[in-house]
This record gives C-alpha cells, structure tokens and sequence, in this order.
C-alpha cells in the first residue's frame, strides 16, 4: 500500500510548528497528583478540552475524583461506523528534586532535537500527537466511515481510576479499538504484562530482644514465606518460558515492613510484619493460581506456632493482554508505518501494565500501544522525548484513523 493522493492531502495539514508548541505548553502545566494539597490534572484537564473543543469536537469533561477529571472527545463519522480511541494520560509522575535537573522539570525546553521536562515522554507528547492527528483529518473536511473517540485520563501513574471510570460510564462500549498512545518509540507493541499485586501480613507477639522466648518473632515466619515465594517464581519461569514480547514472568517483593506500623526500635522485636508482592504475569498464568499458592505458602510459614497467624489479600489484578498481528488495526499501523517510514514497524510488548490493560481485559477491546519517546526515559530525571519521533507519530496516527474507519464517498 501506498500512500494516496487523499492521505497526503490531510497530512500535509499537520502543523509541526503548532505540534511542539503544543506539546511544550502541555508539558508545562505539571500535573503531578498531590494528595496533601489536592492538586493534579485538572489544569492539564482543561488544557486538553480546551484545544478539542477548539476543533468543535464533542467534548464531555467527567470529574472521577475532586480534582481528578477525564476529558472524552468525539469527533463523529457515520454513527453506524467503527470507533478508534486514541488513549492517554495527563497525570505525571513526581519530578523528585528539581536540583538534580539540568533545567527546570516542568519548562519544556528544546535541546538537541528533543523536549526536555517531566511528562513529556510520558505520555504528554503522545497525547498532543493524537490531538494534531485528529486536528488535521478534522480540517480537512473528509467523512470518515466510523468516529474517533480521545480519552485523556487521570490516574493512570496510580490505581488507573480514570480509565476505570471511563468503562464503568459505558464510554467504552463504543469504542471497537484503541491504540495507547504511551511511549514505545513507534514500535506496534501488542502484548502487555498483566500485574497482580498482593498483601502479605504476619502477625505473632512483640516482646523485648533480649528475651524474645516472650513473645513470637514475626520476621522469620516472613523470611520463609518470601523463599517460598522465590521458589514459586522458580517454577513459574520454568513452566512458561520466556514470552516473544513481554519476557519470563516475575514475583518481586517491593514493600517490606517490620513493624509493620509504628517506629522500629533496635530492642524490640516485631509483632507484625508485612509484604507487598508484585507479579508480572505473561499470557497463560492464572492469577488466582497464584494467589492461592501464596495463601498455601503462608500458612506453612505459621505452623510453626499457634501464635503466629497471617492475613493474605489480592490489592488488584490486571490480567496480560495480547492482540494478533493479523487484528485489522494492528495490520493498519504496520502499513501506515511501512508507508510512512520505508522501514518494517518493529513489534514488541510493554513491561508494566497501561490503561489499555483495563479495556482489553475488562471490555475485550483490541489495543495497540504505540507512541514516542524512548521506551526506558518514562519517570527518569531529564526526561525528553525525540522531536522526530513526534512527527512520526502524528502522521502514523493520521493514516492509521484514516485506513482503519475508511473514508466515506
């Protein structure tokens, strides 16, 4: 496939000066969710529906949490047509200390073919490319078979409440495939890690340490659940292998605290102790397998002592998520990007688990992930995103809406 004289008529409508303008002044609003002052994306919020509101599409603004809002624009085809959402964020993650920048977290400023500030590659750059990517297929007056829904979402760096709201207000019914606009250099990844993560807590009696034969040490029941745990990763790599996209699957430790309340002291023996663990599931592991054997694992921790006892909770469960190469909107991208680029688009598969997480598994919606900025930058100090990884995407975004609605006569 080539690109048509149509195609090149709506991209030559791109605006790469209005591109990065916009992705700076995006960038500079920090949207960091502060629960101590209440402040997060709301500025960003409103900077996004501003600018869709601008190019007249159907703009709602939801408000998920005090402060915590999702914007959802559509820009209308033939209502009996196909929906494609472009997914993305407007929460970032902390900047940290600011002094171990070399310029400002939040100035976006341009160095070396590149934006430099805290959100700009993930995912503000994206977002801004699907925004420019609608904008020119919107001017150009062209009626496109199906509608294009942008979700601009909070919360996605935390419990995803944004996306979570967004399918519990039924938008998601609508929407037949999405491509997340998160950072992966432009590569089509089509599996996702899924996550489970869990709470392990050990409770036996808190005594003095030079008489611990008084009370009951919670650490050492923790100590032989945690080995446990690593021998049941062990099995787990042995059993699936290594994925082509996503890699062996993992159970890492991330929290550990005992006590588990309160100030340690170096006399004082702890009467609880707590864990968090952190699985990342590939295709064909079961969750609830897994949780069970965690359960197993923690009562043979405690049989030591009738004493000690233990509490075992799943937090949350994101399941893995896959999409075939021969899915019409992944086969619509690959040729997009070969047209585009002259290059084969590379595949791949994202380590941790993204909004579209939530609209394949809770919705079944086919999801790609595909956006600029380097793969490893996300939540570093210096954080930027390539220039020429932006255009690229804007116009990928543009041939993929355009090839996977279809244009009307």
């Amino acid at each position: 496939m080539t690109i048509s004289t149509l195609e090149r008529h709506i991209l030559a409508r791109i605006d790469d000066a209005q591109l990065i303008q916009w992705v700076q002044e995006l960038t500079r609003i920090p949207s960091v969710w502060r629960p101590q002052t209440g402040a997060g994306e709301e500025a960003a919020a409103r900077w996004v529906a501003a600018r869709c509101g601008e190019m007249g599409l159907e703009t709602h603004f939801e408000e998920v949490q005090p402060g915590r809002p999702n914007v959802i624009a559509l820009h209308h085809g033939r209502n009996n047509g196909p929906t494609l959402m472009f997914e993305g964020h407007t929460d970032v993650v902390t900047e940290g200390d600011p002094a171990q920048w070399t310029d400002p977290p939040f100035a976006a400023v341009i160095r070396n073919g590149c934006i430099y500030g805290r959100g700009a590659n993930d995912m503000k750059a994206g977002l801004v490319c699907a925004l420019i990517a609608t904008k020119a297929i919107v001017e150009s007056n062209v009626r496109l078979n199906g509608n294009i829904l942008i979700g601009a979402v909070c919360d996605e760096e935390g419990q995803m409440i944004g996306i979570k709201d967004f399918v519990r207000r039924g938008w998601a019914d609508r929407v037949d495939a999405a491509i997340i606009c998160e950072p992966e250099e432009n590569h089509l990844c089509i599996a996702q890690k899924g996550v489970m993560w869990m709470r392990v807590r050990i409770e036996g009696v808190m005594a003095h340490g030079a008489m611990p034969l008084t009370g009951v040490n919670s650490a050492y029941p923790m100590a032989r659940l945690l080995t446990l745990v690593h021998s049941l990763e062990e099995r787990e790599i042995a059993r699936f292998g290594c994925h082509e996209f996503l890699g062996q699957p993992s159970i890492t430790p991330t929290i550990l605290r005992s006590p588990h309340v309160g100030e340690p002291q170096n006399n004082v023996m702890p009467g609880a102790t707590e864990t968090i663990l952190d699985f990342r599931l590939i295709p064909g592991q079961d969750a609830a397998w897994l949780a069970q054997q965690v359960q197993t694992m923690a009562a043979a921790a405690c049989a030591a002592d009738e004493r000690l006892c233990f509490q075992a909770e799943v937090l949350e469960v994101r399941h893995p998520t896959h999409t075939g190469r021969t899915e019409p909107l992944v086969m619509e991208l690959a040729n997009a990007y070969r047209d585009l680029t002259g290059s084969e688009p590379i595949y791949g598969g994202v380590p941790g688990s993204t909004d579209g997480t939530i609209l394949n598994a809770q919705k079944g919606i086919p999801i790609v992930t595909c956006g600029p900025g380097d793969i490893h930058i996300p939540h570093h100090v210096d954080e930027w995103v390539s220039i020429a990884e932006i255009k690229t995407a804007a116009r990928l975004y543009v041939l993929a809406a355009l090839r996977f609605l279809g244009v009307g006569e």
